[in-house]
C-alpha cells in the first residue's frame, strides 16, 4: 500500500505542475495537495533530479519544458488547463477584462491555475495569489454548486466565514441557497463580496459525471461588470462548454450528483 500511495502522490505532483503556469514553492504544494511536507519535499527533489521538474534559485519548481511541451502529463485537469488557454485569450481580446482559470484544492478552496490580465488601467489582478477562499468567490461558488450538497455544506461549516465586505455572505444556509441558484442557472456571480468595487462571474467546467474540476472566471470593477454582465456570462458559458467538449468529447452528458 505504501508504494501505491507514493505512486499516487507522484502523479498528483505531476498533474499539479502540468495544470499551472507558475513556479511553485514547497509550501504551495503542501497547501494545494495537502501532502506531508517531508514527503512532498523528497518527491519533488526526486522528480527534479530525474528531469521532470526544474528548480530555480528561489527553491521554486515548475514542470520541465520538455514535459510541458509534450503535453502528456496532466490527467483531466492538465487537459483542461491546455484547452482553456486559447479560450482565455479570446475572452480577453473580446471583452477586455481579466480572465482566471481555477480548480478546487484538496480542502475545496480555489487554486488559481492561469490568468489573463485586463489592459485597462483600473482592473482586477490576482495573478500573485495561488489560493483564494471558496465560500465568498465566484469560482468557489460555481464549483461548490456542482458538488453534492452535503459535501458543500461540510466545506462551508469547516471554514471561518468572516465577512470581507458588508456584502459578503457568511451564513451557511444563505450560501447554500445561493449555490442552489447557481447550479440552476449554470454560473455564479460575485458582486462586491470579496472586495468592494470588484465583481465577476464564473462557470464550472465539469467531468462527464458532473463533478466540478475547474471554473473559468472573468473579473473586473463593478461598474464595468454591471454593463457587461450578460455578455460576460454568455461568453464564459460558451468557453466552458467548448473546453468540456474538447477534453471529454460530446457535451451535455453530465449526471446530476445532487439528485
Amino acid at each position: 500500500m505504501n508504494n501505491v500511495k507514493s505512486a499516487g502522490r507522484v502523479l498528483d505532483l505531476l498533474e499539479l505542475f502540468a495544470s499551472t503556469d507558475r513556479a511553485l514553492a514547497l509550501k504551495d504544494v503542501v497547501q494545494v495537495l495537502g501532502l506531508p511536507k517531508s514527503s512532498a519535499f523528497m518527491l519533488m527533489g526526486t522528480l527534479a533530479a530525474r528531469g521532470y521538474l526544474e528548480r530555480d534559485r528561489r527553491d521554486r519548481f515548475r514542470l520541465a519544458p520538455a514535459m510541458a511541451a509534450g503535453g502528456w502529463v496532466g490527467g483531466a485537469l492538465g487537459q483542461i488547463f491546455r484547452a482553456a488557454q486559447p479560450w482565455m485569450d479570446r475572452l480577453l481580446d473580446s471583452l477586455g477584462e481579466s480572465v482566471v482559470l481555477g480548480a478546487l484544492t484538496a480542502d475545496l478552496d480555489v487554486r488559481l491555475l492561469s490568468h489573463r490580465v485586463s489592459p485597462h488601467e483600473i482592473r482586477c489582478d490576482e495573478k500573485h495569489l495561488l489560493v483564494i477562499p471558496g465560500y465568498c468567490t465566484a469560482q468557489g461558488h460555481a464549483m461548490l454548486s456542482r458538488l453534492p450538497p452535503d459535501e458543500a455544506r461540510a466545506y462551508l461549516e469547516s471554514r471561518d466565514r468572516r465577512a470581507l465586505t458588508p456584502h459578503t455572505l457568511t451564513d451557511v444556509e444563505a450560501i447554500m441557497e445561493r449555490l442552489e441558484q447557481d447550479r440552476a442557472q449554470g454560473f455564479a456571480l460575485n458582486v462586491d463580496e470579496r472586495f468592494e468595487g470588484a465583481a465577476g462571474a464564473a462557470v464550472p467546467i465539469c467531468a462527464p459525471d458532473g463533478r466540478p474540476l475547474a471554473a473559468i472566471n472573468m473579473v473586473t470593477v463593478t461598474p464595468r461588470f454591471r454593463r457587461k454582465q450578460a455578455e460576460i456570462v454568455a461568453a464564459l458559458k460558451e468557453a466552458a462548454a467548448a473546453i468540456e467538449a474538447e477534453v471529454f468529447g460530446r457535451p451535455g452528458m453530465q449526471e446530476d450528483l445532487t439528485a
